[in-house]
């Protein structure tokens, strides 16, 4: 049990033992406590600690760390998901590995070292070895969605060297991923599962665009935009509508359309911080105004 962390929140608290203690315990129970000579009943323990706005787990030091592990693993993906990948960078690199016990906590781990690597064009080989340990190691039969997000990544990676072949191999694993949940009664799962089914929508989207058939970009593309509406999640809505509206140019759809998806990518990227599409769509937006008769850009001009 932790006492030292006890007793540093007490004193952040201003809180001396007389105080604490007050109609809990005596004091002599509490300074036994954090000396580490006796431990004090349960009900009094709670409600110490329960003063101290801490839980009795609160002072399990190995959970403690663990909860902090699994909370720097989620901030790192959602960092990623809003393409912020110097930060992805930093909190992946603080994490220390070694404390990493758990083998789901080593796939998303694993998972995002890959997925960041190939995003920002670093080493090939660090991906692909990040990709191959969570599928020939950490999960063999291929059962968890991180076997998917593996052959995600390694699609992802493929597609971006060009390497359609590969990549069409990687993709049509997660396709059929896909088609299968659609079959099932609850396909949703917990708002981690719903983002990461929709880090596949995206990258689904972006590689049939990326090889040229916009109809099935579309096709993901919409996909995507019913699942944020129907879960609530709004990580990806800016690079939807910004590959959204890229689409719309490719295959010569009218500038009102194309400047419609860039005002939604605009308003979703300032809601959700991602100034790489941010960026983008204020770029796109400008290179557009001259069409639309030189008036002001504004959501009224769009319709």
């Amino acid at each position: 049990m932790d006492t030292k962390f006890f007793v540093s929140r007490r004193k952040a608290r201003g809180l001396s033992q007389a105080v604490l203690c007050e109609g809990i315990c005596t004091q002599s129970t509490l300074s036994k406590f954090e000396n580490n000579t006796q431990v004090p009943s349960l009900p009094i323990l709670r409600q110490l600690c329960e003063r101290l706005d801490l839980s009795i787990d609160d002072l399990d030091e190995e959970r403690r760390r663990s909860d902090w592990l699994r909370h720097q693993l989620d901030w790192t993906e959602e960092e990623l998901m809003v393409e912020n990948y110097q930060r992805a960078k930093q909190l992946l690199a603080a994490i220390p590995t070694a404390e990493i016990t758990s083998t789901t906590a080593k796939m998303q781990y694993s998972y995002l070292q890959g997925l960041l690597v190939t995003l920002v064009g670093a080493a090939d080989t660090t991906a692909l070895f990040s990709f191959t340990r969570i599928l020939d190691e950490l999960d063999e039969e291929h059962q968890t969605i991180f076997a998917q997000l593996a052959y995600l990544g390694e699609g992802i990676l493929y597609a971006r060297r060009r390497a359609l072949d590969q990549a069409a191999f990687f993709m049509a694993k997660v396709k059929t991923y896909l088609e299968q949940l659609t079959e099932q009664s609850d396909p949703h799962g917990d708002n981690v599962n719903n983002a990461r089914l929709l880090t596949m929508v995206y990258y689904l989207a972006e590689y049939h665009a990326l090889i040229k058939e916009y109809d099935q970009s579309n096709k993901y593309l919409d996909q995507g935009l019913t699942r944020c509406a129907q879960e609530h999640v709004t990580y990806f809505l800016p690079r939807l509508k910004l590959l959204a509206a890229q689409n719309a140019l490719e295959t010569g759809a009218s500038p009102a359309v194309v400047i419609d998806n860039l005002l939604d990518a605009r308003a979703f990227a300032r809601l959700n911080h991602n100034n790489t599409v941010l960026v983008q769509s204020m770029s796109l937006i400008k290179h557009y105004q001259d069409l639309l008769a030189g008036k002001p850009l504004d959501e009224g001009n769009a319709k």
